[in-house]
């Protein structure tokens, strides 16, 4: 096969490959683990009663910790980043939820620096962005162990 056939059965081939998976709000351990491959991170693990923190490092310095309950589902995950996360893909299918409530709450701003807090139903979402600094954290109350607090999100 020459090159230009297989470069025309690249998009093919990518349509029947399975998409990277994220580690997403109420997803299981597997996602956190798909994750440490997409981002080309470094993980470490620490695990407590109830817990087990997931931080998963990149080279720009970037980290993003998933914590993950005993039942083996993400119930918090928090970011401090370069860039923007894809929030889409942290809060999978809160992701509507936490749009509509973002919606409702946007007030115009001037300057460089944005904070936000939102609250909807299940789902907390907390945020702060300067320039080239992105942090935040998001959790689900129904998921918080009963010993934890989100406090312990960070």
């Amino acid at each position: 096969m020459n090159c230009s056939k297989a470069a025309a059965l690249l998009p093919l081939l990518a349509t029947l490959l399975p998409a990277p998976a994220a580690a997403v709000l109420g997803e299981g351990l597997a996602s956190v683990q798909a994750d440490t491959l997409r981002l080309a991170a470094t993980r470490r693990i620490a695990s407590g009663l109830e817990t087990q923190v997931h931080t998963l490092a990149q080279a720009d310095g970037s980290t993003i910790r998933q914590y993950v309950g005993a039942d083996g589902r993400v119930y918090a995950i928090s970011w401090n980043t370069r860039y923007k996360p894809r929030l889409d893909a942290l809060l999978g299918a809160h992701f509507p939820a936490y749009a509509e409530a973002a919606r409702a709450a946007q007030q115009l701003r001037a300057g460089v620096r944005h904070a936000a807090s939102l609250s909807h139903g299940d789902l907390v979402v907390e945020s702060l962005a300067h320039l080239n600094a992105h942090a935040g954290r998001a959790w689900l109350r129904s998921r918080l162990p009963a010993a934890g607090s989100a406090d312990a999100i960070r």
